[in-house]
C-alpha cells in the first residue's frame, strides 16, 4: 500500500511538472507572437550631450560659444569624448493583450559605422491596442568607438545627430528583445532591424 503512494506521488509530480513546462511554453509561444505582431520605429533622437555640452536640433559647431568651444577642446586633448543621447523607439501593439519587454540586446548603426552594442536591463510593456515611445539611453566614447579617425570627424558625428548636416545620416537600430517567462529569460528570435534618416 504504502508502495502504492509513493508511486502515486511520483505519477502526480510529474504529471504537474510536465504540466507546468506546457503551459510555460504555451506563455513563451504566446508572448514572443505578441511582440510578432508589434511594430517598432525609431522617433529620432534628444538630449543630445557631447563631452557635457547641450546639442540643440539643428544646432552646428559655429553655434558653439567661446566656454565650450574650450570645453570640447579639453575634451579632445583629453581623448575623451562622450556622447550620450535618447534614442526614441516607438512601439505599436495591435494585439488585444499588453506586450512585453524584460531586457533588450542592442547595436547602433550610422552611416555604416557601428558605434556601441550593449543591452538594457529594463522592462518596458505595451498596452493593448496602443502605442508608447521608449527613451532608450545611449552612451557612446567616441574616441574608442572611431578609433584612428580624427578628432573634427569624431566630433562632427555627434552635430551630424542634431539634424545640421545637409547629407542625411542613417541610423540602423538592431534589436532582440527578450520575455520573462517563470523567471525565465527567452529571447525573440534573430534581430529587428530598424532604420531612421537623421
Amino acid at each position: 500500500m504504502r508502495t502504492f503512494k509513493l508511486a502515486f506521488k511520483a505519477l502526480l509530480f510529474v504529471f504537474l511538472v510536465s504540466f507546468t513546462s506546457s503551459c510555460d511554453i504555451l506563455q513563451q509561444t504566446a508572448e514572443i507572437q505578441r511582440l510578432r505582431l508589434c511594430e517598432f520605429d525609431v522617433n529620432g533622437v534628444s538630449g543630445i550631450k557631447l563631452a557635457g555640452i547641450d546639442l540643440r536640433q539643428g544646432m552646428t559647431r559655429s553655434d558653439l560659444n567661446a566656454a565650450q568651444i574650450m570645453q570640447l577642446t579639453n575634451a579632445v586633448f583629453s581623448n575623451k569624448m562622450p556622447l550620450k543621447f535618447d534614442l526614441l523607439v516607438k512601439v505599436d501593439n495591435p494585439n488585444d493583450k499588453t506586450a512585453a519587454m524584460s531586457r533588450m540586446d542592442y547595436s547602433i548603426v550610422i552611416d555604416g559605422l557601428e558605434l556601441i552594442s550593449g543591452n538594457i536591463n529594463q522592462r518596458y510593456e505595451v498596452g493593448p491596442g496602443s502605442s508608447t515611445v521608449i527613451p532608450l539611453p545611449i552612451e557612446i566614447e567616441l574616441f574608442q568607438a572611431l578609433s584612428g579617425q580624427s578628432a573634427d570627424a569624431i566630433s562632427n558625428l555627434a552635430f551630424k545627430l542634431t539634424g545640421s548636416d545637409s547629407k542625411p545620416v542613417d541610423l540602423l537600430f538592431r534589436v532582440k528583445p527578450y520575455i520573462n517567462v517563470g523567471g525565465r529569460q527567452m529571447a525573440y528570435p534573430g534581430f529587428l532591424d530598424i532604420r531612421h534618416t537623421l
